[in-house]
């Protein structure tokens, strides 16, 4: 019995070990997701300012050549 008991204790230990790294692999998603957000909202904001910018060089151009815009 004592083996049984070896055992039983050893797989719950096991399973707390894996439970803690689940924890930490949820924080670290959790982190990960809140950090992939901010790059998506810098990369929406570059593309505006992109375009701005391409709007004004557009006019830029245009008024170069004599043309109204």
């Amino acid at each position: 019995m004592a083996y049984i008991e070896e055992r039983v204790t050893t797989v719950e230990g096991g399973i707390t070990e894996i439970r803690g790294d689940i924890a930490v692999i949820k924080n670290t998603q959790a982190g990960m997701q809140l950090k992939l957000n901010r790059v998506a909202d810098d990369v929406a904001e570059l593309k505006a300012g992109q375009i701005e910018i391409r709007d004004l060089l557009a006019r830029v151009v245009a008024r170069l050549e004599g043309v109204r815009a």
